[in-house]
């Protein structure tokens, strides 16, 4: 009895849990609405007003024209080939909505003043007219355009929450780290109702991308939801410029895993399916192409591929092996084959850069590493966002909670799951970035709000743990799920260190 009382208490709570979550998505919404309560449905700033004249031209003329339109009233006299130039993920995800708005029926029902008299009055302002009378209907592409940057941003609220849920395994954690989100400036600067800008919808889709990047990792039978990553990234490759940052840190990721000797078959396919899926679907986004293969800014998770598949090719070579191989000879036999196989690689990469196959580093990117303010490009180093941040920036951006971030990062020691490196390698990266760059700030707001949501979840659900205790005490638990042992090799460094990482070292 005293167990099913438990568990009776538990389902309470997980209700309440999504309760409070749909209330804080709510929240985010309505924050967000500010601007068109106070001026109405008109789009504001000049890259919105050139992303709405975009997303109209698609929705009149389909992508086949838009993909081919010059349009000479942009940048004039000179004129800009939009289709060419243009991350048209917004867009399209805009006029999708639009056109799905366009099949409902339009319907206006009036509630009955008996129903609203049972409601408290607080409750009526997060009703739309003040819960007075319901419509449905179609909206005009002005306003879908309007409310595109608040619907996704309640919508990265969500996807925030699931990325925390995701490193800590605590739902309290995910709650509060949702809650950060909601009202981080980070994130409000770029996802205000009118505000139709590229990182509106791109902050959802790169919280997208590392979620379902470490669900894909979390056990050995979960490497299909590396196919859901490929397919995210693809969303996050078309939607705005830093999607590298996102492909860059999954494959930092990647390489973090094996260097702590936590490489096996599944992290292999994990990252294999969403590296050959995302890479060839952001190659099809026109203003993309092969870039992915050519920048040298996108090197380092090419890299890392290939080296995932010398690593595969080894193991495959080992288990093949009737008498097996100690530890030590496969040391050696991965030394000697990542030796041949890098002479090789630096061989054709040598030949591919005198044929001038490889790009240069773009001139963002250049001032992310380099001491000197300027760039050279007159554009970028004219635009105040790409200064960079101080100490000021980070209390308006990121405000109270980069406190408990840093926090955070010790609870990161705490967790199990090879997701937590990930929360560390983003928070040093993109502290770096938004050092550099002040427009990247945006970046942290993520990080700070996952981050944020560590210390309470993991307290919380200890709290809640001793309380339920006094119940039922929790039956015991199942055996995990076994690890594959390590495949030498790298892991004799996770061995040499063994005292030092052991905390890190899944159950």
């Amino acid at each position: 009895a005293m167990y099913v009382l438990r568990q009776l208490l538990l389902f309470l709570l997980f209700l309440g849990k999504l309760v409070l979550l749909a209330y804080v998505c709510l929240r985010a919404y309505r924050i967000r609405l500010h601007a068109v309560n106070t001026y109405g449905m008109v789009i504001h700033e000049f890259d919105p007003w050139f992303n709405y004249r975009a997303t109209e031209y698609l929705a009149e003329h389909g992508w086949k024209k838009f993909f081919s339109w010059y349009d000479y009233m942009s940048w004039y006299p000179i004129g800009r080939p939009i289709g060419t130039t243009i991350y048209p993920g917004m867009q399209f995800v805009s006029v999708w909505i639009w056109r799905a708005m366009e099949m409902i029926p339009k319907n206006k029902y009036k509630v009955p003043k008996e129903i609203l008299s049972q409601v408290p009055v607080w409750l009526l302002d997060y009703f739309p007219n003040k819960g007075k009378f319901l419509a449905f209907g179609p909206m005009s592409l002005n306003d879908v355009c309007c409310m595109v940057p608040a619907w996704f941003g309640a919508l990265a609220t969500a996807l925030t929450f699931m990325l925390a849920w995701e490193l800590s395994e605590s739902s309290t954690a995910g709650l509060f780290a949702a809650a950060v989100m909601s009202i981080i400036p980070a994130h409000i600067m770029r996802s205000v109702a009118g505000g139709f800008d590229n990182e509106a919808v791109a902050v959802s889709t790169f919280c997208a991308v590392l979620w379902l990047w470490c669900r894909s990792v979390r056990s050995l039978r979960s490497w299909p939801f590396g196919i859901l990553a490929g397919l995210a990234y693809i969303a996050a490759a078309a939607t705005w410029g830093g999607y590298i940052f996102i492909n860059n840190m999954i494959g930092l990721h990647a390489a973090a895993l094996v260097g702590l000797g936590k490489y096996n078959s599944s992290l292999h396919k994990a990252y294999s399916l969403y590296w050959i899926i995302g890479t060839a679907g952001a190659m099809r986004v026109p203003c993309i192409g092969n870039v992915p293969l050519r920048s040298l800014e996108q090197m380092p998770s090419l890299l890392v591929f290939a080296g995932f598949q010398v690593l595969e090719l080894c193991d495959m070579f080992r288990r093949r092996q009737k008498t097996g191989l100690t530890a030590r000879r496969y040391f050696l036999f991965r030394v000697l084959v990542f030796t041949a196989f890098g002479a090789a690689g630096a061989g054709v990469a040598y030949v591919l850069a005198e044929l001038g196959v490889f790009m240069p580093l773009g001139a963002r990117i250049r001032g992310l590493f380099l001491e000197a303010v300027k760039t050279g490009n007159p554009l970028v180093d004219s635009v105040a966002e790409h200064s960079p941040a101080n100490e000021s920036a980070y209390q308006s951006y990121l405000g109270s909670p980069r406190f408990l971030a840093a926090i955070g990062l010790i609870f990161c020691w705490h967790q199990k799951t090879p997701g937590k490196f990930l929360a560390f390698l983003y928070a040093v990266v993109a502290y770096h970035y938004s050092l550099k760059m002040s427009r990247l700030m945006i970046i942290c707001g993520p990080i700070v709000s996952v981050l944020a949501g560590f210390p309470v979840g993991v307290l919380s659900d200890w709290c809640t743990d001793q309380m339920l205790n006094l119940v039922s005490r929790q039956p015991e638990e199942a055996q995990a799920e076994a690890v594959p042992q390590r495949t030498g090799g790298m892991g004799s460094i996770y061995r040499g260190l063994w005292w030092v990482a052991k905390p890190l070292s899944w159950p």
